[in-house]
Parts: structure tokens; sequence; C-alpha cells
């Protein structure tokens, strides 16, 4: 039972690596599809063109979409590190990990929706796919953890 435990902890950290990872860099390509590589740089008119007309528009955000979407493949690498290297050392406190994961990926998904659920090229779904599934992974592996604290096995990333 305990060898069972172990391995479905293990294929867990492994789907959440693949799945974070997935929407990570799906998120980063939109940099490509939508924003022609602008990583870092303004987006809106060209130097020199006049501001665009009518105030209205989508909901306000720290940063530009292009940026934020480069900061989302950082912000879940971060985390990836943080599972795995850091969570390890946590002891009874690893789950706190997964909880951060889980608000992080909550976060990304509420900020899709303010901005009206865009798809495009289909994208926007397969992106909130690979979200729902991410935290599904989450919860089974604070699970996991919390069924392991609960009968004292040693925690195992």
């Amino acid at each position: 039972m305990v060898r069972t435990a172990e391995s479905t902890t293990r294929l867990l950290a492994i789907l959440i690596t693949i799945l974070a990872l997935a929407d990570g860099v799906l998120h980063f390509s939109l940099d490509y599809i939508l924003f022609r590589g602008n990583l870092f740089g303004r987006l809106g008119p060209p130097p020199g063109a006049p501001p665009p007309s009518g105030g209205g528009g989508g909901p306000q955000f720290p940063l530009p979409l292009n940026q934020l979407f480069v900061l989302n493949l950082c912000g879940y690498i971060v985390l990836l590190l943080i599972f795995w290297f850091v969570a390890p050392r946590l002891g009874s406190w690893a789950w706190l990990v997964d909880v951060v994961f889980i608000l992080y990926v909550a976060i990304v998904f509420g900020a899709w929706l303010s901005i009206g659920g865009p798809n495009p090229q289909g994208l926007g779904y397969v992106s909130k796919t690979l979200e729902i599934l991410l935290i599904l992974a989450l919860l089974a592996h604070l699970w996991t953890l919390v069924a392991r604290m609960r009968t004292s096995i040693p925690a195992v990333t």
C-alpha cells in the first residue's frame, strides 16, 4: 500500500509538471500568435498614431497582455521549482504549495473570464481545459499529502 501511494504521488507530480508547462508554453505562444513575438514591448497604436477613440475596452490589467503571457510561463516555472525542490523540505506544511499553486491557476482562469473568455484559434478553451485538469491533479496531490500526514507516512513529492 505504501508503494502504491508513493507511486501515485510521483505520477501526480509528473502530471502536474506536464500540465503546468503545457499551459505556460501555450500562453507564451500567444505572444507569437497574437502579438507577432512582441514579448515585452508596448501594445497599442504605433508611435505617432492617434490613440484609439472611445473609452470602453476590456478590464485594465497591471501590465499589457503580452507581458502577462510571458509572466504566466515564468510563474509556472517558479511554482514548479518550489513544488519539486522546496515542498519536500516543508514536511507537514508541504500542502501549502499545492494550495498556492491552485490559487495561481484559479487567478489565471478568473482573469480569462474577466476579459470575456476569448478563444483565439481555439486556444482559449485548450488552455482552460489544461487549467481545470491541473487543478484536479493538484487537488488529488493535495489529498494524497493530507492522507499521508494522517497516516504518518513520510512525504514524497
